[in-house]
């Protein structure tokens, strides 16, 4: 009888895996196929002396060093087709290695109002929002745009989306509170750990984030591209302060409020959703991540940082976690179904894994089509695009999902882009600063010994041909 109920769960929830899949490329082909280029926003005819007639937009966008494509990445917020808007550009110290390009971008774009922001706000622990904290409370557009510096957009982008976010609220449906872009990885380079993590976010991340996003039953949203209005945030913040679900924040104003936790854009986003009683909307345009150089090392910190982040956060989705990469599901379902078909189970797996990887393939070469970088659609390198090389980073990335969560689940202590800064995250999924004489979990301690015993270097070495010179994460 048990085993009858559990073959009956897991045929449902193999089926769902499924679904979701099929989901994942329908939401792809039918929102992500190249139109988003040619958009028929009524926002873009406007001329410039309708400025005053649509709604202003600040666009936040905190900086740190030399990321890829950085001046590319930043010129693209001056080249907005959007008649009423601002830019605003933070970093936490006066040396910072990308004050130069901001200079430069507001030299050669005289007429667009932007300015930049030097020093952060130490009142809160998260160093996204200490750096753009500033920028927030100066902010002179009650729409927000936050966009990190590694995100290429296309230029229709803005206009496309605060059409989206004042857009009438149809009867019976909530009104929308927030508007987001999927992440999709461009650029990378030839290293193990770039294409591993292009491979997980334009197909693994990508196929999940569009159909949840899809079925819209819960809050789903990357903090790498999103607007919302400022008096929405702040309303958020004090509901949740009253007694909204969920966690207790920090005291600040609105954004502020959010800056306890890593993960501030998951806490926004719900808060919106659940707080407000808002939903979001998914934009028609791409963000383009761009990962340059960044070795396996960096690639495995990166994912075990946010598995601890969202650990406390997202309990039940990252428990669940396991079972929906592909190997594990496969090795399950191989073991129960192989016998009742009549094949092996080396057969069933290697059946299931194909069918896996064509569906990454075709989500992939889909939201290829809407790429805001023209390079990545029009003559990607060989390691950029579906090839043997994508497959065994494919191979990679799935064989090594297990062994991530693994190790993530062991341990809650997170580093911060340069590795430097360490957080403990706390059962409320908060964090606090690691003191350097704290001791380590086991787990940690064990890796960092395998890699010192491997000769492992902390640093890349970037080729001379790169397009910028980059400080290693």
């Amino acid at each position: 009888m048990l085993g009858a109920i559990l073959l009956f769960l897991w045929s449902a929830w193999y089926a769902l895996l499924w679904t979701l899949a099929l989901l994942g490329l329908y939401v792809a082909r039918s929102r992500y196929n190249g139109r988003t280029f040619r958009s028929s926003s009524s926002l873009l005819s406007q001329p410039p002396s309708a400025s005053g007639q649509q709604p202003g937009v600040s666009i936040l966008r905190p900086l740190r060093g030399l990321d890829t494509n950085l001046y590319e990445n930043l010129e693209a917020s001056f080249l907005q087709q959007y008649p009423n808007f601002e830019i605003i550009f933070s970093v936490a110290e006066e040396g910072d290695a990308a004050i130069p390009i901001v200079e430069e971008l507001m030299r050669k774009y005289p007429k667009v109002s932007a300015r930049l922001i030097i020093g952060d706000v130490n009142t809160v622990v998260n160093p996204k929002i200490r750096n753009m904290l500033r920028s927030y409370r100066s902010a002179s557009h009650d729409i927000l745009w936050v966009i990190d510096s590694n995100v290429l957009t296309t230029t229709t982008a803005l206009a496309n989306s605060v059409e989206l976010l004042t857009a009438p609220t149809p009867p019976g449906k909530r009104p929308i509170g927030l508007v987001h872009h999927l992440p999709f990885a461009i650029y990378p380079d030839a290293n193990l750990g770039s294409r591993v993590e292009q491979v997980f976010l334009c197909s693994t991340h990508a196929k999940m984030y569009l159909a949840i996003n899809w079925v819209a039953v819960a809050s789903c949203v990357t903090g790498k591209s999103c607007l919302y209005r400022k008096s929405d945030l702040e309303r958020a913040a004090q509901k949740k302060r009253e007694g909204g679900k969920g966690h207790i924040l920090a005291e600040g104003d609105g954004m502020a409020a959010f800056g306890k936790y890593l993960g501030e854009d998951n806490m926004i986003g719900e808060s919106i959703w659940e707080d407000l009683g808002m939903r979001h909307a998914m934009g028609g345009e791409i963000a383009g991540n761009a990962v340059g150089s960044m070795s396996f090392n960096t690639f495995f910190r990166r994912r075990v940082r946010w598995i601890r982040v969202r650990k406390y956060m997202v309990i039940a989705s990252t428990i669940v976690e396991p079972l929906t990469e592909c190997f594990f599901a496969g090795i399950i379902s191989s073991l129960l179904y192989a016998p009742k078909l009549g094949i092996s189970r080396l057969i069933f797996l290697i059946l299931h894994t194909a069918l896996w990887y064509t569906f990454d393939i075709l989500i992939y070469s889909t939201l290829l089509r809407s790429s805001p970088a023209p390079s990545t659609r029009t003559r990607p390198p060989a390691h950029d695009g579906p090839s043997f090389a994508y497959f065994k980073a494919w191979l990679v990335r799935e064989s090594m999902a297990l062994p991530i969560w693994i190790f993530a689940m062991l341990g809650n202590t997170v580093g911060w882009r340069d590795g430097q800064t360490k957080y403990r995250v706390m059962m409320d999924g908060s964090v606090g600063l690691v003191d350097a004489s704290e001791p380590e979990s086991w787990a940690e301690r064990l890796f960092e010994r395998a890699r010192r015993m491997r000769g492992e270097q902390r640093y890349v070495t970037l080729r001379p041909d790169d397009e910028e010179e980059r400080v290693s994460r």
